[in-house]
């Protein structure tokens, strides 16, 4: 019994240190970058999901969303024009709306009026086309060096990016990556700032950490 005990505490030891092992860990799960549009758009064209989000659940991030953009009121009070990447039916791109500004989001699928069809890895936008850029969805980026880029691509300089991530956790069936160092994540980004890098406790999405960068 305890030999088995031992075998089992091992089998877990191990696969911790393979999935919190590494600072970030992606998890490769995909043959090509077609299985990975496809996985992912599995989620966000789920008829149930999205009955969901737009309905029970569009008032809790809603009101989550602006107390996130409230307590970065000193980024967010002087943008004009604001993209948010992965925002599927755009509840952060109402709330941006709803406090005054110009905002439109991004992700696989359309959802009118707030959100256009496109692919955080290789987005249809200008550079320095927005002065604020948000995301909570990190960890669904297959490429996280290529996201960073995009990210740094479309926001013009002295704009803000604020990325929310979930440090320590295995999301979804849908995450591509493992966080578990904000630092890392940091690395990626090659002409911004850090600006501030904290923890927080979103109680309507789950993310526990938040990077704000200014694009030098």
């Amino acid at each position: 019994m305890l030999y088995r005990h031992s075998i089992y505490d091992s089998y877990i030891e191990k696969q911790f240190r393979k999935l919190f092992g590494k600072p970030l860990k992606l998890l490769n799960r995909h043959a090509n970058y077609d299985s990975y549009i496809e996985k992912q758009k599995e989620k966000t064209l789920d008829a149930e999901r999205i009955e969901k989000w737009l309905s029970e659940e569009w008032d809790v991030k809603l009101d989550g969303f602006l107390k996130l953009f409230e307590r970065n009121s000193d980024y967010v009070s002087q943008a004009t024009n604001c993209v948010c990447l992965g925002a599927r039916t755009g509840q952060e791109v109402a709330a941006l709306r709803e406090l005054g500004k110009k905002a439109i989001g991004v992700d696989l699928v359309e959802f009118a009026p707030y959100t256009i069809q496109g692919d955080i890895h290789k987005l249809e936008l200008q550079n320095n086309e927005f002065d604020f850029v948000f995301t909570n969805i990190f960890d669904h980026s297959l490429y996280p060096d290529k996201f960073i880029s995009e990210m740094e691509r479309v926001c013009a300089k002295g704009g803000y990016i604020i990325v929310n991530l979930q440090l320590h956790m295995l999301g979804d069936d849908y995450s591509e990556n493992i966080t578990n160092d904000p630092k890392e994540v940091i690395k990626l980004f090659h002409i911004s700032s850090v600006a501030k890098s904290y923890k927080v406790k979103n109680q309507f999405d789950g993310m526990n950490w938040e990077l704000v960068m200014r694009k030098d």
